[in-house]
């Protein structure tokens, strides 16, 4: 494909490195795993979540094809087709040792697969017995993968078999790998051709709700392998989170208002009240869908498809939730809370409140679906005399409502199986404000 861009072997983070950068189809062949962390599968299942086309075959790309077989993937040629239907099972199969990128990678062992396909079509043109194959697999698969040279494999069978006659044999014999490949690459240069809608980004669970097991690591993962670039060159999304004063006064009320967010969408979603307004006309507009956040953006902050629809839904479902909640009773008790909370507000570092604001409405209406869900500080707990906490009261009084919200901050809302970290918020911002050079500056100074 000559309008590809190539790269080199995928390693852990591969694809988390180019997803942002407007590909619409990626080819996985070839991948790393000895010595470095390869490929993983989360990544790949996050760009074909991205709207990504992901077509895999070869080698690395068709063991993971046939292991994510059913998820969007597209496995292509022999190899894929022998680990799918289970004739061959081993990492190893597909796996050389190879040369560095300085001589491109060169092949110094041959892989198990290909002499596999070499084998069968000596055997199907009568130049070996299947007897001569069979003890030439055999001896393969009990060797190193590192250590499979034609000349290391056949030695010790020189005699039980005809070895000058196998080796004219592989001498002739189709790179399986290299015909696997090219069949991939045609494919994609198929589709590749053929215009259409982008695919719509594809919103998993694991990517927003309660704490599972392993989430907290895929998003750890995913922050240290995405890179942004800054102005003193490529680095990755933890990096900055390192220069991030989480408790600064300034990033106080950003944070009280992604935790409104955050928990006004879980909360919604346990108790089932998440389709509301769902269809509305008005079209549920949000800070997300701004053109801003086009390719140019997305590249300089590295925000992706998924963090702009995850956040797009979750925004337009807290203000559907807000008007719903938010009706013309309650409307001095929320002008109150708002003349309270311009009173507290602190002098921000960016102006984080073209992406959420931290207003009377939001407070109120996550205060009201948090004692629907009959969330309540434990009787035992040091609380101020002033804050009664049954529901009739505290709905109707801007300070007891102000007072519940700040237990829910400081309770954090780990407590109740979410995770919010200070900092990754903060860093949504600056992503969001594309202002990353903010906090490059920062750590200059």
């Amino acid at each position: 494909m000559a309008n590809a861009d190539y790269f080199p072997p995928a390693a852990r983070g591969s694809f988390y490195d180019i997803v942002n950068d407007g590909y619409r189809i990626i080819v996985l062949i070839d991948g790393l795993f000895y010595g470095k962390l390869s490929v993983w599968h989360k990544e790949i299942l996050y760009a074909l979540d991205s709207g990504i086309e992901v077509i895999g075959a070869s080698s690395m790309g068709a063991l993971r094809a046939a292991e994510l077989d059913g998820t969007g993937i597209t496995g292509v040629g022999t190899i894929f087709g022998w680990y799918r239907d289970g004739l061959i099972d081993g990492d190893d199969e597909v796996a050389l040792l190879h040369e560095g990128s300085q001589d491109g990678f060169s092949p110094l062992t041959i892989p198990l697969v290909n002499l596999r396909w070499c084998l069968r079509r000596a055997v199907a043109e009568g130049a070996i017995d299947q007897r001569s194959e069979a003890l030439i697999v055999e001896r393969s698969r009990q060797m190193c993968f590192t250590d499979r040279s034609i000349d290391a494999i056949l030695k010790p069978l020189e005699d039980v078999i005809d070895i000058m006659t196998v080796k004219r044999a592989m001498a002739s014999a189709e790179d399986l790998k290299k015909a696997d490949a090219i069949l991939a690459l045609k494919l994609a240069a198929q589709r590749a051709s053929v215009t259409g809608t982008p695919r719509v980004p594809r919103l998993r669970e694991y990517e927003y709700s309660h704490v599972n097991l392993g989430i907290e690591y895929f998003l750890n993962e995913r922050l240290a392998s995405i890179k942004a670039k800054g102005e003193s060159g490529v680095r990755p999304l933890a990096d900055y989170l390192g220069r991030i004063s989480a408790d600064h006064a300034g990033c106080r009320d950003l944070v009280r208002a992604r935790v409104c967010q955050r928990l006004i969408v879980g909360w919604a979603k346990e108790l089932y009240i998440d389709d509301v307004g769902e269809g509305e006309s008005d079209g549920d507009a949000t800070p997300w869908d701004t053109e801003v956040l086009d390719l140019a953006h997305r590249r300089a902050t590295r925000l992706t498809l998924i963090d702009i629809a995850r956040e797009r839904r979750d925004a337009a479902l807290s203000r559907r939730l807000q008007d719903r909640i938010c009706h013309g009773g309650t409307g001095d008790v929320i002008v109150a809370i708002d003349g309270q909370l311009a009173a507290q507000a602190q002098e921000a570092p960016i102006p984080w409140q073209r992406m959420v604001q931290l207003t009377g409405r939001l407070v109120y209406t996550m205060c009201c679906i948090g004692l629907q869900k009959h969330i309540r500080p434990h009787p035992t707990e040091d609380l101020s005399p002033a804050a009664r906490w049954q529901d009739d009261v505290i709905l109707t009084d801007a300070g007891r409502v102000l007072a519940y919200a700040e237990w829910i901050y400081q309770t954090t809302p780990r407590v109740f199986g979410y995770l919010l970290d200070p900092a990754r918020e903060i860093l949504l911002a600056y992503q969001f404000l594309n202002c990353l050079d903010r906090l490059e500056s920062k750590a200059a100074a």
